[in-house]
């Protein structure tokens, strides 16, 4: 059965329902999986799991902007594993035609976003400066886009736990004039209020031998358009991507 008809077995869910779970604090756990086995894992997620619709869509388009210093300082935190490291990124949802300046704050393994709505994604003007300037202390002024990336999401919201599921694919890394695709990977997360391992998305990753794997797409996408870039830390990640990239059924 292909995606698309597989997504209509999902009960619908539209933003304000989710609201409920819009967990902009929350930890986050991550997968690395190929497309041909997200066929394999829906069916058992239909019971307890809506899905989010808007004007009738069930796939959302993604489009995001990183910013970061020309040095990569938020590539080097993550990096070097620090516990408090950040991200900077303007992210527009594409068919809604909305942006947000967003900041991703990692502190011992839980995650806070703050953002605010943007009208460009290209270069920061005072209000979006100041604005920054209340979480990250690097100089603002030295703040370009350093990678841009798009993909496709699909989200999944427990109807009774505070759990959502995001599922991305069709993941394409741009910068400049070049354009990596990572077209045979998908990356699932999971954001939970608190950690739950036995959530029944977590119980059945764990069935099917998946592990967690932390994993950044703005790193990941340094790395790839960057062959300069010092990566051990990341080894393992892209081991796994090119795995799934050259074995289908993974």
């Amino acid at each position: 059965m292909k995606l698309k008809e597989q997504l209509k077995t999902f009960a619908p869910i539209d933003l304000k329902q989710m609201d409920r779970v819009k967990l902009l604090r929350c930890f986050d756990t991550k997968y690395l999986i190929s497309e041909k086995r997200v066929s394999d894992l829906l069916p058992s997620l239909v019971r307890d799991y809506f899905i989010l619709e808007i004007d009738g869509n069930r796939i959302a388009s993604y489009h995001t902007a990183y910013l970061d210093t020309p040095d990569k300082t938020y590539y080097k935190h993550h990096h070097q594993g620090r516990n408090k490291r950040h991200k900077v990124r303007f992210r527009t949802y594409v068919e809604s035609c909305l942006s947000f300046l967003e900041v991703k704050l990692k502190d011992k393994g839980k995650t806070n976003k703050k953002r605010i709505i943007s009208t460009q994604n290209n270069s920061l003007d005072e209000a979006q400066k100041a604005f920054l300037s209340e979480w990250i202390n690097e100089d603002l002024e030295q703040l370009n886009t350093s990678l841009e990336n798009t993909f496709q999401r699909v989200t999944l919201v427990h109807k009774r736990e505070q759990e959502r599921v995001t599922i991305d694919f069709n993941l394409n890394f741009v910068l400049e004039n070049q354009t990596i695709p990572l077209d045979e990977q998908v990356i699932i997360e999971i954001k939970q209020s608190r950690v739950n391992t036995n959530s029944v998305i977590s119980k059945l990753l764990r069935s099917k031998l998946i592990r967690p794997l932390r994993l950044s797409k703005y790193c990941i996408g340094c790395i790839l358009m960057d062959d300069g870039l010092k990566y051990n830390r990341f080894k393992s990640k892209l081991l796994k991507i090119n795995q799934i990239q050259t074995v289908w059924n993974f």
